[in-house]
């Protein structure tokens, strides 16, 4: 485990002092204090990006403990939760490699805050995950993901890539494919190795700047029209 920057370290001991003297010196309790020093560590450290099971031997704890220090110290400090459950699922979409089962979407989902989240936002789209097997698998309908990710996306986004994605594929207005359509025949290629590099590239979060759309659009050319692809 380490912190791989100066710049993280100042960071790291700015926002423990700032969060320890807050209320005065010695007020936090020691579980204030571990869940403060786990939301640093997993802010700032090599350990964000270990599994929970590596995170229990670096630090000596229970996975279990690991947990659960890590769901309340998202639930402390995390400002957006939207935005943050947002950026880690498409990550996890980024990095992970989905499989079907029956027509259901299969993925590994350790942190319990993102899969809370991805749960409510199913459930106010009128859906749900299945997870009753394992805690960590979670099972969506196709059709719920679609709308899922659908629904990390504006409007203007939507049209966006719809509009790409025809013009590409040479679609006149009368034989336009929608969203779901092109989304579905997009992860029906991602089982080649082709599509496995072009699934790491689509779900690559970008935050400001360029639309967020953008690198789906270009992994979706690249498989179902890799002539036009840039």
């Amino acid at each position: 485990m380490n912190i791989d920057s100066n710049e993280k370290k100042v960071e790291f001991l700015d926002f423990f002092l700032d969060r320890y003297l807050e209320r005065g010196f010695g007020t936090l309790s020691k579980s204030e204090i571990d869940m403060l020093m786990m939301h640093l560590l997993m802010e700032h450290s090599s350990l964000k990006y270990k599994p929970n099971h590596e995170i229990s031997l670096d630090l000596k704890l229970s996975e279990t403990k690991v947990k659960n220090l890590i769901h309340k110290a998202k639930l402390q400090f995390i400002d957006n939760h939207d935005d943050y459950v947002k950026a880690e699922f498409l990550a996890l979409l980024h990095k992970s490699k989905l499989e079907t089962e029956k027509s259901k979407v299969i993925m590994v989902i350790e942190d319990a805050f993102v899969k809370q989240g991805i749960q409510a936002r199913l459930k106010s789209l009128g859906h749900f995950a299945d997870n009753s097997f394992n805690a960590e698998l979670v099972k969506i309908s196709l059709n719920s993901f679609y709308e899922l990710l659908r629904s990390f996306y504006s409007n203007d986004d939507i049209a966006q890539f719809e509009d790409e994605l025809n013009a590409a594929l040479e679609k006149d207005a009368e034989n336009k494919i929608e969203f779901k359509g092109l989304l579905k025949d997009f992860l029906s290629g991602a089982s080649t190795k082709a599509g496995e590099k072009a699934m790491e590239a689509a779900f690559a979060f970008a935050t400001g700047g360029t639309s967020e759309i953008a690198p789906l659009i270009n992994s979706a050319k690249a498989i179902l029209a890799p002539e036009t692809a840039n």
